[in-house]
This record gives C-alpha cells, sequence and structure tokens, in this order.
C-alpha cells in the first residue's frame, strides 16, 4: 500500500540537527522501516524556527551527504534529499523575501504553525509565499486545534493554493480521539495532497508500519484525495 505514496515529504532523520534523530544508527534504521515498507525516497526537513533551530542551507547539506554516504554503505535503495520545515515566523519571511528556502521540486516550501494561536495574518502570508512564486505545503493541519471549530479555514487555504500535508500517524490510535477526527475529516473532504510520517524516531514509523490493520482510512486516503507524493520521484 505504501508504494502507492512512494516518497515522504516530512522527516526529522538528518542526526543531531533538531529534536530529530539522535544517531546515524537510529536514522539508518527509520530510514531501513521506510524502504521496506515501499518508500522510494525520503525528503527530510530538518526545522528552521526563530529561537530555536536555525539550520543553515549550508548545515543541512552538509548532514544530508554524510547521510547519503551512510546509505550507500549499507546498500538501501533509497533516495534521500533536503528541504526544511519553515515555522511561519519572522526568520521565515525574512529567508522568503531573499528567496534563500530550501525547497523541494524547487517550488514546494513545508510550513508549520504555532499549534494553539491562529496567526491573524495567516491568510496573508500564504498569500505572500504564493505570490513570490512558491506553494506553501502547510504540515499536519489536523494538530491546529484552532481550525476545529473554523473547519472552513481548511477549505479556504485549500482553495487559495495551500496544499495540506496530513501525517499518517494522525489516522492511528496513538492519537486523540479529536486529532484522528479531524484527520478523517480532511480525508473525507478530499483535502490532502501530501502525506508525511513526520518522523523524529522509530516512534511514528512503527506506528505507521500497522496503520493498514487499524484503519481504513490510509486506504481512503490513498484511493480518493489527489496525493502528489508520488510525483516527487
Amino acid at each position: 500500500m505504501f508504494d502507492k505514496i512512494l516518497v515522504d515529504i516530512h522527516s526529522h532523520v538528518l542526526p543531531n540537527l533538531d529534536d530529530g534523530s539522535k544517531s546515524l544508527t537510529e536514522s539508518l534504521e527509520i530510514i531501513k522501516t521506510f524502504h521496506k515498507l515501499g518508500y522510494r525516497k525520503m525528503i527530510t526537513t530538518p526545522h528552521n524556527q526563530q529561537g530555536w533551530f536555525n539550520n543553515s542551507p549550508e548545515q543541512i547539506m552538509d548532514a544530508l551527504n554524510k547521510m547519503n554516504i551512510a546509505i550507500s554503505i549499507h546498500r538501501i535503495n533509497i533516495l534521500l534529499e533536503a528541504a526544511s520545515e519553515y515555522f511561519l515566523d519572522d526568520l521565515f519571511l525574512e529567508l522568503l523575501r531573499k528567496k534563500k528556502l530550501l525547497t523541494f521540486k524547487n517550488k514546494y516550501v513545508l510550513i508549520e504553525l504555532s499549534p494553539f494561536i491562529l496567526d491573524k495574518f495567516l491568510f496573508q502570508r500564504m498569500d505572500e509565499i504564493l505570490q513570490h512564486g512558491y506553494i506553501p505545503v502547510l504540515a499536519h493541519p489536523e494538530r491546529y486545534i484552532y481550525f476545529y471549530q473554523r473547519k472552513e479555514q481548511f477549505h479556504k487555504l485549500h482553495e487559495m493554493g495551500v496544499k495540506l500535508q496530513l501525517n499518517l500517524i494522525s489516522l492511528s490510535s496513538a492519537v486523540s480521539t479529536e486529532l484522528r477526527t479531524i484527520a478523517e475529516y480532511l480525508i473525507d473532504e478530499k483535502l490532502i495532497s501530501f502525506c508525511g510520517s513526520d518522523s523524529h524516531s522509530m516512534k511514528n514509523p512503527k506506528i505507521i508500519e500497522n496503520l493498514p490493520n487499524e484503519t481504513t482510512y490510509l486506504e481512503k486516503l490513498i484511493q480518493t484525495n489527489p496525493l502528489l507524493n508520488h510525483t516527487l520521484m
């Protein structure tokens, strides 16, 4: 089933850059698991957030090169590329205006929001990203609780050209019923353009591995939503 997704676009498997993988061994274990599931490419996305993680393109690419050497040595037949998961803050806006963003397929940029506080300039900032020639991909929209009673906002984002990226673990019993219900709503409404693992350790890969046995919504996501993951090969 996962071979129909083919490409994971959201993970933190470059060791010691953010709150993700803590070692080369852990990273290799995560990557091997995704290869076994049927994935043939991973686009890893270290965090960039003002006052928390400031990972320059040079740091990320250096870590990516080292990881790719390890993948080659261990003969894992998977492609590994890198972009970044940007928090929508002043640091991001500065990089956007200087056109110094790490993207995937030269146009998609992964954006993260505060999980609790709605940015009152959200739609203006998304429009600015589009005006600069990028396509914003909103990471895990199902986690933003301020949308729960305002589901029309999901549709507004989708209609303006923002791509929504679902975390696959949000379909599992590992999350709250409320969060899972929102994830299922987004699938029912055919609003998901990308899905991702958001792997920081082996926790998420193990949950994802069991998803086909746990929910019918994984198959529904693949069969009914306009997923673009496979177009990134």
